[in-house]
């Protein structure tokens, strides 16, 4: 569905200028979970090892999927971008030695493009510049956009899970009011002592804008 979220946790003290991804994480495993519409859903799981994540994620898919990979990845704290490269399986290209020459070209010329290229220029151009001596198709654009699957309802059922007279105490120690935060997008969930009756009861929670008699 194009749809994403994605969190980020660290301690800041902790991170020193120049640190690499290997001295951020030395002992890190990268997990990828593919959840495909039809079939079941699976997960690999390898050693981070990459000295950045775009060559720990070209790492993995060259372990897994068997098919020469390349990520590019750029951020300036304000934008970030990536460039995926992958080969086409090999019955597309007979010829071992034609296939290789032709993955090392497409390599070496993207492997030119400048953070700033990355960052600022649209897709169109990024592939001109790179491949204009080669043939070069340019599919629809599909939007990403975001999406966090968090809701009242669902803060709703973890606060059950604490039973009621913990979900009481909350109240009493947070001056009447639960506060549950969601990470992904920084929604705020209130539940005050009528939330919790309600809830406890069967009831279900009524949206803050309900008006209670």
């Amino acid at each position: 569905e194009r749809e994403l979220r994605g969190i980020a946790r660290y301690d800041e003290a902790l991170i020193t200028p120049g640190a690499g991804l290997q001295d951020l994480m030395p002992d890190g495993s990268l997990a990828l979970t593919v959840d495909p519409r039809q079939g079941k859903r699976y997960q690999g799981i390898v050693a981070l090892d990459g000295v950045d994540l775009s060559e720990s994620l070209s790492n993995y898919f060259v372990m897994s999927e068997q098919l020469g990979t390349r990520f590019w990845l750029k951020a300036d704290g304000h934008r970030a971008r990536g460039l995926l490269l992958q080969q086409l399986p090999a019955a597309q290209i007979t010829d071992p030695e034609e296939r290789d020459a032709s993955w090392e070209h497409v390599v070496t010329l993207a492997s030119t493009l400048t953070a700033e290229e990355m960052l600022s220029l649209d897709n169109q151009t990024v592939l001109h510049r790179l491949y204009h001596e080669d043939p070069v198709r340019l599919f629809d654009v599909q939007p990403i956009c975001f999406r966090c699957s968090c809701s009242r309802e669902r803060s709703a059922n973890a606060l059950a899970s604490l039973g009621l007279e913990d979900a009481q105490q909350l109240v009493i120690e947070h001056n009447g009011s639960i506060e549950i935060d969601c990470q992904f997008c920084n929604e705020r969930y209130l539940f005050d002592a009528t939330d919790v009756a309600q809830l406890f009861a069967g009831g279900g929670v009524d949206s803050p804008s309900d008006t209670r008699h």
